[in-house]
């Protein structure tokens, strides 16, 4: 068995135990010109890095990992074998994503953000020009409630925060409702626009979240409220969100992601003093690594067993 390592991450000592555990023919491709010469004899492809050229010479590629949960990017190449299965990075990020969230949001509600501003200009002021707030008694709407949003839900128990969640198939939820007091349809979402003191946003990109939480969704939120968006850049129209935060339709956003990223130095975004930026980073923790290989080691128990590997098989029809 030949397997294609493309992950840039994972080092010799990684490698090392990849090949000790699979018992496979390890080729490493961490550059294209690396992973476009061995994947057309790759059966397997444990793929971080992964292009349109590589993906198209993969002919005899049966199964692809990827350790990411996002896979719209991969979904839009062309594969030279069409029957090749694809399974992702999911569940790998609740704790980690789920912490950064709950950063942003306090960091908002402490001013954090700008006592740093502040505290590089050596000034010490202590009325910053925002209220200090408390998560007690707040109503935080999860947008997205699968893995990442099922942890947020978990931490913010702790605050005694009053959580609803959202997703495409609720029904899906019955043993993971956990911390939230109710999870709805992505149908019911319009409904409780003007509750949440808080929106926190993780969803995947498919046909259906591209523009969803466009400006007249933005409009309808309360003042106060504060979105964080850990999902993707494309949920929220950039034009529509930079609209809302100058005339004030709400109170702040903190995005771990954008559109497009990375974001252009002269978007406004960028100076805004109610905005926080993080680079697309919010997952990376030393954990990272460890669940993703854990899900790819399970998973080649299964396919050498049976051919097929059985976590995280994404849908070419839901893009996830």
């Amino acid at each position: 068995m030949r397997l294609l390592v493309t992950w840039k991450d994972l080092n010799d000592e990684d490698l090392r135990r990849i090949e000790n555990e699979t018992k496979a023919t390890v080729l490493k491709g961490f550059t294209e010109e690396e992973a476009v010469k061995w994947a057309a004899d790759a059966d397997v492809i444990l793929g971080g890095f992964v292009s349109s050229p590589m993906l198209s010479v993969a002919v005899n590629c049966r199964w692809m990992q990827t350790p990411f949960a996002g896979v719209e990017g991969i979904l839009a190449l062309h594969w030279g074998n069409p029957h090749m299965i694809l399974t992702n990075g999911r569940g790998t990020f609740g704790p980690n994503i789920s912490e950064q969230v709950v950063g942003l949001i306090l960091s908002f509600n402490r001013g954090l953000h700008l006592a740093r501003d502040n505290q590089n200009q050596r000034i010490w002021e202590p009325r910053l020009p925002i209220p200090f707030r408390e998560l007690t008694g707040s109503t935080v709407g999860i947008l997205g409630f699968g893995d990442i949003g099922s942890h947020v839900a978990k931490r913010l128990a702790g605050f005694d925060c009053k959580v609803l969640g959202f997703r495409q198939h609720p029904q899906s939820t019955v043993n993971r409702q956990g911390d939230a007091e109710a999870i709805y349809g992505m149908d019911r979402f319009d409904e409780f626009l003007g509750a949440f003191d808080y929106l926190v946003c993780a969803l995947p990109e498919t046909d259906k979240t591209v523009g969803f939480l466009d400006g007249s969704r933005l409009q309808r939120l309360p003042r106060h409220a504060i979105v964080v968006n850990v999902g993707r850049g494309s949920l929220i129209p950039t034009e529509d969100l930079i609209q809302a935060l100058e005339e004030k339709w709400i109170a702040g956003v903190a995005l771990d992601v954008t559109s497009p990223e990375p974001l252009p130095r002269d978007n406004p975004l960028w100076t805004m003093p109610n905005v926080i930026i993080t680079p697309h980073n919010s997952g990376y923790t030393a954990f990272l690594k460890r669940r993703a290989l854990q899900i790819f080691f399970e998973n080649w128990e299964h396919f050498i067993e049976t051919g097929i590997p059985r976590i995280n098989v994404v849908s070419h029809t839901l893009g996830y």
